[in-house]
């Protein structure tokens, strides 16, 4: 809904049929999604008087009574409070997933978990083998399924499914996923040590079984990664899926060398071997590259 460079109004563009199921939600419904993503990047601060609804329906070039219907719930969650005479406010019982350390921290470090943060196992079951989504050529016959929740304050953001390589899980102290994150358990106690990664990151939409998990909105967007780890042997010894609450979600990225193009070499990733496959001595190695892998949170 952004402004093009003729100043055109940020009204969503007509797509063609079945291109997008957005298209289907309702607009006053779409307006209060971009104009909650204003509040939380900042653009919208804690204090700011939004512009009039006048103004407000000149740039999205929609009626009053479109606008009044996305602010609405905004007042009721408590986002924006209206003051009789002098207009309407954001107001400070919100912040952004990047301005807080803590959340940023949770998911870009593969192994702290932090004071603020929790665990919840869901279950676990062994011999198992790993999934269709997660299927690799390198894949060892025998893990252990921990499906799991981790909270923020009280709140869950990330819901995942790991499988950890049974001869590594068999070492884990009894009971420590509960308080460690997998990765630090399988560095320090499963014998093995990861020496590759590859990570696949997507966005999907909350169903009902992980909307209601992650106390989440139907159809909310998460983003989605798949991440596999490879011992010295070129085998699956860490794989899983990680689904993270859109609202919650913050990675960063730290490179060794910050010249490195941000621009992948579509090249090399069409001749990428497929996940799980060993690649050659002198590829997947990093071999050239001193660029840290962001890993996910386990």
């Amino acid at each position: 809904m952004e402004k093009s460079d003729t100043g055109k109004s940020r009204r969503p563009a007509a797509h063609a049929r079945g291109s997008d199921d957005n298209d289907r939600v309702a607009l006053y419904i779409r307006l209060t999604r971009v104009f909650r993503e204003r509040i939380l990047s900042g653009e919208w601060p804690s204090g700011h008087r939004l512009p009039p609804i006048p103004a407000l329906c000149r740039e999205y070039d929609v009626a009053p009574i479109t606008i009044r219907q996305a602010l609405k719930p905004l007042a009721e969650d408590g986002w924006i409070v209206a003051a009789r005479g002098k207009g309407t406010f954001v107001t400070g019982a919100t912040c952004a997933a990047c301005e807080d350390p803590a959340l940023r921290a949770a998911i870009s470090d593969p192994l702290l978990l932090g004071p603020e943060q929790s665990i919840r196992i869901l279950g676990r079951k062994r011999r198992v083998m790993l999934p269709p989504e997660l299927a690799s050529d390198a894949a060892l016959d025998d893990y252990v399924r921990i499906d799991k929740i981790h909270r923020h304050r009280g709140t869950p953001f990330a819901l995942m499914s790991i499988y950890v390589a049974a001869r590594a899980y068999d070492r884990f102290p009894k009971g420590a996923d509960r308080h460690f994150k997998l990765f630090r358990l399988l560095r320090d106690h499963g014998g093995l040590q990861p020496v590759r990664g590859r990570q696949l990151t997507t966005i999907c939409h909350a169903d009902q079984q992980s909307a209601a998990l992650l106390d989440y909105s139907l159809g909310g967007v998460l983003v989605r990664m798949r991440a596999w780890w490879f011992d010295s042997a070129e085998k699956v010894v860490f794989a899983g899926t990680f689904l993270y609450r859109g609202d919650m979600f913050v990675l960063d990225r730290i490179d060794d060398y910050p010249n490195l193009s941000l621009i992948p070499n579509v090249r090399a990733v069409a001749e990428a071997p497929r996940a799980g496959r060993p690649a050659g001595r002198g590829s997947g190695r990093g071999s050239g590259s001193g660029a840290k892998r962001p890993r996910p949170v386990a």
